[in-house]
């Protein structure tokens, strides 16, 4: 996923990357954290936490 993130971010266009995960899926919210994801707000969105990683 390392390396995604840093394709992502070499793109001239690339400002942010969003993705959401469930709640209950505290692997997911450590390894997007771990990434340098933040969440987006307090509250769920479409019953996600989603978490935002800005390229530039």
């Amino acid at each position: 996923m390392r390396k995604l993130i840093d394709l992502m971010k070499e793109s001239q266009n690339c400002k942010r990357i969003m993705i959401g995960h469930r709640p209950e899926n505290g692997i997911a919210g450590n390894l997007y954290e771990s990434l340098g994801f933040h969440s987006v707000s307090e509250g769920l969105i479409d019953g996600e936490v989603v978490r935002l990683l800005r390229c530039k």
